[in-house]
């Protein structure tokens, strides 16, 4: 009961951003592994407003939101902002320079998140576009990154994203923003009353991870046998 009481066993319901990079995601599973080798953790994937929602409902006990988030009845772990820059084809002319202005993408789509995933997020990226000269004529909205690449590199629209997207597209630059530096803030979010026990714990942990600027690569598989993980991990888009 001690160990259930500080949040070592049990289950533990959680949430990520469907965007997460996969060495971040290892990163997490790995620490939660470290820190609480006998908890359950159900992982799914969710947007912003999906873990909101959850979390209200209390189907989920901790995830990762994008701020600014407007929810009563939360509360948040250490905030990590990651940098943004443009991103865009290496064959536009954008791309000879190191960096660009938001004016300067005055003629061009923005492709982001569609505004559902992260309201608060969203209409912040887009004041920030108004207010420094960039008003897109269209937001295409692109969930997955695939997607959102192929938008990009058909011509006509960038992207704001972080530098670590980039590098999951050869035929991609990113150049970081001169006039308006953009960042996006991530913390971990769970209720604020009767919270689970280890949702503190996984909010240190995210910090952590989402922290390290550059994660580093996952080892070469070893010849041996991995150990087997302690609980399942669900994936989940549907909430």
């Amino acid at each position: 009961m001690g160990q259930i009481r500080a949040g070592e066993l049990g289950v533990l319901r959680a949430g990520v951003p469907p965007e997460t990079p996969a060495v971040t995601l290892r990163s997490l599973l790995d620490g939660l592994t470290t820190r609480a080798p006998g908890l359950d953790v159900e992982l799914h994937e969710l947007t912003t407003a999906e873990q909101v929602r959850m979390l209200a409902e209390r189907t989920l006990d901790v995830g990762l939101v994008h701020h600014p988030v407007a929810a009563d009845g939360l509360r948040f772990g250490a905030p990590v902002d990651v940098p943004l820059g443009v991103l865009l084809p290496r064959t536009s002319p954008l791309a000879r320079g190191r960096a660009v202005t938001l004016a300067s993408l005055a003629d061009l789509d923005l492709v982001a998140a569609p505004r559902a995933t992260a309201p608060g997020w969203h209409d912040h990226l887009l004041a920030v576009c108004r207010r420094h000269g960039w008003r897109p004529a269209r937001v295409r909205p692109a969930r997955n990154p695939e997607f959102l690449f192929g938008l990009v590199l058909a011509g006509g629209g960038v992207a704001v994203e972080p530098a670590a997207v980039a590098r999951r597209e050869p035929r991609m630059a990113w150049r970081p923003i001169t006039d308006a530096p953009l960042a996006k803030r991530t913390s971990a979010a769970w209720p604020d009353r009767s919270a689970h026990p280890a949702a503190a714990m996984f909010g240190q942990l995210a910090a952590e991870v989402l922290g390290d600027a550059e994660p580093a690569a996952p080892a070469p598989p070893a010849t041996s046998v991995p150990a087997e993980r302690p609980w399942p991990v669900l994936f989940d888009t549907t909430g």
